[in-house]
């Protein structure tokens, strides 16, 4: 019987895990696994709501606790809320999400591209991924444009019915989704402060139900793996991309974007190098707007403030008889990549000269290696 307790994940949760003061905790539920009895009975309740759509009382109750990003910065706007959720809606979040993740990898549902939240996938294999493309685009000497776009909060922003129909690509049933996001667009908010937790509570507007999926939320992670994926794919039917043959066996590799959660790069190669930087500007473009649309579709926004970008092209250097990368003020074209800001409005986008490193995923890149950059 206890099996069926660990089935929903109770048991492998620690005990100090945080979870909504209104109900029990971890180490409630991993004590009742020592009695056959308890365990089948707390399976059974916790199924129901899986299978008719249900959201129990006890489980619209959720505690927003902030979190700085960064160590000591506690400015309310670079903080990050986590909401807690009672124990029971957490364990059948995460085994909803690990059911839709079984599915869509036996399924192959899952683009290459899509690194986060994966297991057996590291940011550390995404940021060699990039580099490794670089070369092959200084090798075949192609212009390219190289967009790396910061999402604003896009778990807290995802759309519900868009959420829900990529779900159901990815397996789960209706009622499953019906009990999760009837929780979470219904829900009573609570605040976790220094000074304790709050005593009064907001709920959302009847007309106006709250929407994304929350930070700290079990089966987050999938969530947004689902929708990204149909972006993906939107990007892979434009024709988008870079795409070449592997070297020692001839087979067709390509690539439109590179994903770890919320940080996205959009590539958009010229087909030959007979293409050149200007003559890509276009698709470039196209391709920068198409991406925050989508985004800005199911609920989020890129944050132009964390994105920026690389236009990498080539000139004959004479003087040293050897190819070059373009810089600003020599053969580079003159152009300003626009994409839509958090609110809608269009803005320029930062572009940085080959060799200008930037933190991403942790560690410092840029087209052109840039070593003292990363031991900086």
């Amino acid at each position: 019987m206890s099996q069926l307790l660990l089935f929903f994940g109770q048991g492998r949760d620690p005990e100090n895990k945080g979870s909504e003061p209104h109900g029990l905790h971890n180490g409630h539920f991993k004590a009742a696994i020592q009695s056959p009895s308890i365990a089948y009975c707390d399976a059974l309740f916790r199924n129901i709501p899986l299978t008719t759509g249900f959201v129990p009382l006890q489980r619209q109750n959720l505690m927003n606790c902030a979190i700085e990003k960064k160590p000591g910065d506690f400015r309310l706007f670079k903080m990050r809320t986590i909401q807690l959720m009672n124990s029971k809606a957490q364990a059948n979040n995460k085994k909803a999400g690990r059911t839709a993740m079984q599915f869509a990898k036996a399924h192959s549902l899952i683009s290459d591209g899509q690194c986060g939240s994966r297991k057996r996938h590291q940011a550390i294999d995404l940021a060699l991924s990039k580099p490794l493309v670089w070369d092959l685009l200084i090798l075949q000497r192609r212009a390219a444009g190289w967009i790396l776009n910061n999402a604003k909060s896009c778990f807290d922003r995802v759309v519900h019915w868009v959420a829900i129909v990529t779900m159901l690509r990815f397996g789960l049933t209706w009622r499953v989704l019906s009990s999760m996001f009837n929780m979470l667009s219904s829900t009573t908010h609570r605040v976790c402060t220094g000074f304790g937790d709050s005593k009064r509570s907001f709920r959302p507007p009847s007309a106006v139900p709250f929407q994304g999926c929350g930070q700290g939320n079990g089966a987050g992670p999938p969530i947004w793996i689902s929708v990204s994926l149909v972006l993906i794919t939107m990007m892979e039917a434009m024709g988008y991309g870079f795409e070449c043959l592997s070297a020692l066996e001839s087979q067709l590799v390509t690539a439109q974007c590179f994903c770890f959660v919320d940080n996205t790069d959009v590539i958009e190669a010229g087909g030959t190098n007979h293409h050149s930087g200007e003559d890509i500007c276009a698709s470039v473009q196209a391709a920068a707007t198409l991406w925050p649309g989508e985004i800005w579709a199911t609920g989020g926004a890129i944050n132009p403030e964390k994105s920026f970008w690389w236009l990498i092209d080539f000139e004959w250097d004479a003087c040293n008889d050897q190819w070059r990368f373009c810089r600003k003020g020599s053969a580079a074209p003159e152009f300003d990549l626009k994409i839509p800001g958090l609110y809608g409005d269009i803005e320029p986008l930062c572009c940085l000269e080959p060799d200008d490193s930037e933190r991403t995923l942790g560690v410092m890149l840029s087209p052109l290696e840039n070593h003292k950059a990363q031991e900086a």
